[in-house]
């Protein structure tokens, strides 16, 4: 045996192979014929125009694949990526969510009758529930929209049909709190379950297929209906943080201005929700952050909005200063607008100017106890805004605090004549009717007979009978 046939290269050609580490001696390996979207010759843009093939599952292969039904669904309906045909999946491609859960009758509660007073329900002015939701909506019958929103959930609504079912919910739900059966909304609203999850997000754009008002008003319902002020603070600071990224991801200016008008709303609830905690001092404290940093609030009108909402909250905690504060910076902002955009009519942006800055030194002066100052600018503001139900009301107010009982009586009658009820206009007068007469339950039951009798509107047109002190 010579020393030949012990060599391991020697020993590697005697089997017709090649060793791997020898690069000079690696042989070519031929192509497979193997056919796909980059040698298909129907996919040549220089060749004859044919209809394009899709690529089947047979095509694909054969590997293990996730169990989720959106797989074969999407795979199924692409066809060659250099095709000019190509689609890219749409949310039509996708899988229906079913939405059978909300479709469910025993989620939604019968709403009592017995908080509306008997002129109400046998009013002549009152609709028939087959009347259609919008024509509920526009003349404010909001009982029997929220019954008939309920009923076309239960009935007629195709479970897979996400938008008129949230739509629908929606509708409810704001009919409830309309109506202040907040308890019934919040239990209606706990169906949806934690609107958070990937369930109600697109698979692949990552969008909420739930409407944005609907996940706000969901996030105060679960603070106001169980009393859970904290959670309903992080739902909308859990919105916010969607808002901001969406601000930075958007690409157009309007795509923007959306954006940022919900981050203020996020932050102009956060502070409602510190209102009715009773936390008044953090609330005008948290409306002034939104101010100095801008958070949202970049705009004009924003910044008007925000600055009119903290000098209320601080004239409810007393602080007579801060709220002058907020006034001057009011009218500093206004005049700063004024002279930025010349085109916009001046008299208009004078009036409104003066409106809401004269406003809010009339309730400074309440506040203050100078009622004889307050009624003297209330009476300037009533002479100009005539139409104006708040200002009439303030001055009735006053009035009625200086012991004019009459004149402020006569107001707030002549204002429910021509204004849509409301409210405290309704607990105004009837609180007037119990200090002129012992038989006010009479005057009360002939002020929401009144009331019953007049043409709807979409203010709202019942009322439940707190609302007149029954």
């Amino acid at each position: 045996m010579n020393a030949s046939s012990i060599n391991p290269q020697n020993k590697a050609r005697s089997h017709g192979r090649v060793a791997s580490g020898d690069e000079r001696r690696r042989v070519a390996v031929p192509r497979r014929s193997t056919k796909g979207p980059l040698n298909n010759d129907i996919d040549d843009p220089l060749a004859e125009h044919r209809a394009p093939a899709a690529i089947t599952t047979s095509n694909l292969p054969r590997r293990p694949l996730s169990p989720t039904p959106s797989v074969t669904t999407i795979t199924s309906t692409i066809t060659s990526p250099l095709s000019p045909d190509s689609n890219t999946p749409t949310l039509s491609d996708l899988p229906t969510k079913d939405f059978s859960y909300l479709l469910d009758p025993s989620i939604y509660h019968a709403l009592p009758s017995n908080t509306v007073p008997a002129p109400f329900l046998t009013s002549p002015a009152a609709p028939s529930l087959a009347d259609p939701l919008p024509s509920l909506l526009q003349t404010g019958h909001y009982r029997l929209a929220a019954i008939s929103a309920a009923r076309s959930l239960a009935t007629t609504t195709a479970p897979t049909d996400a938008a008129t079912v949230f739509t629908l919910l929606h509708t409810r739900l704001a009919c409830l709190c309309l109506l202040n059966e907040h308890a019934l909304a919040a239990q209606e609203a706990k169906r949806l379950g934690d609107l958070s999850s990937a369930f109600y997000r697109h698979p692949l754009t990552n969008a909420h297929v739930v409407p944005w008002p609907l996940r706000m008003l969901v996030v105060r319902l679960a603070a106001l209906g169980y009393g859970e002020w904290r959670k309903g603070v992080m739902g909308y600071y859990e919105l916010a943080r969607e808002a901001r990224e969406a601000v930075a991801k958007a690409d157009s200016e309007d795509e923007k201005r959306v954006w940022r008008a919900r981050l203020r709303e996020c932050g102009v609830r956060v502070a409602n929700v510190l209102v009715e905690m009773g936390e008044l001092e953090g609330a005008g404290r948290h409306l002034e952050t939104l101010t100095a940093a801008g958070e949202g609030v970049s705009d004009v009108d924003g910044v008007k909005e925000v600055l009119v909402m903290e000098a209320l909250v601080w004239l409810r905690v007393g602080d007579v200063r801060a709220a002058q504060r907020c006034i001057a910076a009011l009218s500093a902002g206004s005049k700063r607008a004024e002279g930025e955009d010349e085109n916009e009519d001046e008299g208009k942006g004078e009036d409104k100017k003066d409106k809401a800055e004269a406003t809010l030194n009339a309730l400074v002066k309440i506040a203050d106890g100078d009622y004889q100052a307050a009624v003297q600018a209330w009476t300037e503001l009533h002479f100009v805004y005539r139409d104006d139900a708040m200002i009439t009301q303030n001055l009735a107010v006053c009035l009625l605090y200086m012991g004019k009982i009459s004149e402020a009586r006569k107001l707030l009658i002549d204002l429910t004549a021509v204004s849509p009820p409301f409210h405290a206009l309704m607990f105004n007068l009837c609180t007037l009717y119990e200090l002129c007469t012992e038989k006010s339950r009479e005057r009360k039951v002939a002020l929401a007979e009144r009331i019953a009798a007049k043409e709807p509107s979409e203010v709202g047109w019942e009322m439940a009978a707190v609302d007149f002190k029954l």
